[in-house]
């Protein structure tokens, strides 16, 4: 029987939070080459800003009240909507309510509407495709940007940087690593750091990413919520080692510089269920679920009553979820089309999650909806498709127990044990709990 990883919010959706707030509050980067620092997580200090989850939503909402009163004073300037829209997009950053991205995605097409060609939001607009993962209009909104007559060089860094977004979702990281070393040469342009902190670690480079993801970690005075967004990140590093105990350390550290997180509380409680504590992690996901109505929580609750054998209350729970999905599908569907593949595949139906992940490949092949495509290829009794996909990723560089461990799935089912194995040897190299059972319960920040 394969082993089913269930996923969550994966490295990608942390980086895309984490990297947003930067943007906002315009952190600097580091060459991550060249990147050298071992820091110890209980002597990380946050600097300026909202000093928890509830101050930073308070500060969000004023932002929003503030920018929607200019855009009331001057409706028909086009860079007040644009601001408007910069501070929802911020909001849900925090807050996850898609009812703001549809109403600045509104803002930013009237924008576009009414500037000259080649000016208006363009940028602000590629940043809200991407983050919805519409790649395509994306695309279109940075080929309007590169007509521009004379950018700010900052705004240049920001393009290649987004272009480097675009190609990392459809899995050519080559060319991402190309456009966001672009962007560092151009200007010290916010957020790249981490990406190439990130692209190091998930293309093999595990030392070079993890010190130059806390390289961004150890600079001084940096807002609470972008530092917990860091350490959160580096604790999803240490998932993809097996290094459960240093996992532990910075989620300790994200929930401290940034209490009240929903994110940060519900990677805590995952780790009341890897230290061998599962009702202490349903009591607490049960509370967060039910404080925020949070669907990937629910699913992740879902999951591990499944797994502890509760399975009225687990169903209960997977329903929940669903509703919740269904309900933002119906504004921005490719936005959550992998989380309604992971909520299918964990508590669900194979079939489904197979027709999901199939159209979402279709969109952007990226090495997470590969996973995701071979885990229910493999389910569905399909694998040497599977491998063909894993090849894909694979030959693009992405570098994973967790993709290793799907390959010694297909092999197995294939019948071939020697390949197999070849392959589980592998992924333990990197992961020595890859194959260990309590690795189910790795929801947020699995590998």
């Amino acid at each position: 029987m394969p082993r089913f990883r269930p996923h969550g919010l994966s490295w990608p959706v942390l980086l895309a939070l984490a990297v947003a707030i930067a943007i906002v509050v315009g952190v600097g980067i580091d060459r991550w080459r060249g990147a050298s620092a071992v820091v110890d997580p209980a002597t990380i200090r946050a600097g300026f800003g909202p000093a928890s989850y509830a101050e930073a939503i308070a500060r969000a909402d004023q932002d929003v009240a503030g920018a929607r009163e200019a855009l009331s004073l001057a409706p028909g300037e086009w860079t007040h909507g644009e601001v408007l829209a910069l501070a929802l997009m911020a909001r849900w950053q925090l807050a996850n309510d898609y009812v703001d991205l549809k109403e600045a995605t509104g803002l930013l097409e009237r924008g576009v509407a009414d500037a000259p060609d080649p000016a208006g939001p363009m940028l602000a607009q590629a940043q809200l495709e991407i983050t919805v993962h519409r790649l395509d209009r994306a695309d279109a909104a940075l080929a309007r940007f590169g007509r521009s007559v004379v950018p700010l060089s900052a705004e240049t860094a920001s393009a290649a940087t987004l272009a480097g977004d675009v190609a990392s979702q459809r899995g050519d990281l080559s060319a991402a690593h190309d456009k966001f070393v672009q962007a560092a040469q151009i200007a010290d342009s916010p957020g790249v750091g981490l990406r190439g902190a990130v692209l190091a670690f998930r293309q093999g480079e595990r030392a070079t990413g993890k010190r130059a993801l806390e390289a961004l970690l150890a600079r001084p005075r940096q807002p609470p919520a972008l530092l917990a967004g860091l350490a959160l990140q580096r604790a999803t590093m240490a998932y993809a080692e097996g290094d459960w105990e240093s996992a532990q350390g910075w989620t300790a550290a994200a929930n401290r510089v940034f209490p009240g997180w929903w994110l940060g509380e519900a990677y805590a409680a995952q780790q009341f269920a890897l230290a061998g504590h599962p009702d202490k992690a349903i009591r607490a996901y049960r509370a967060i679920a039910e404080r925020t109505g949070r669907p990937e929580v629910m699913d992740a609750l879902a999951h591990l009553l499944r797994i502890e054998g509760q399975g009225a209350a687990s169903r209960a729970w997977a329903a929940k979820a669903a509703a919740g999905w269904e309900s933002r599908a119906a504004l921005f569907p490719e936005a959550v089309i992998q989380h309604r593949a992971e909520h299918e595949l964990a508590v669900g139906s194979v079939a489904k999650a197979l027709a999901l992940a199939e159209a979402d490949v279709a969109a952007r092949p990226g090495p997470q909806g590969i996973a995701l495509l071979a885990r229910a290829l493999i389910l569905s009794g399909r694998p040497r498709e599977a491998l063909d996909w894993l090849d894909r990723a694979r030959d693009g560089g992405w570098v994973s127990a967790g993709m290793l461990m799907l390959r010694a799935d297909a092999q197995a089912a294939l019948g071939d044990s020697a390949a197999s194995e070849a392959a589980r040897e592998k992924a333990l190299a990197i992961n020595a709990r890859a194959a260990d059972p309590a690795a189910r319960m790795i929801w947020f920040g699995h590998d």
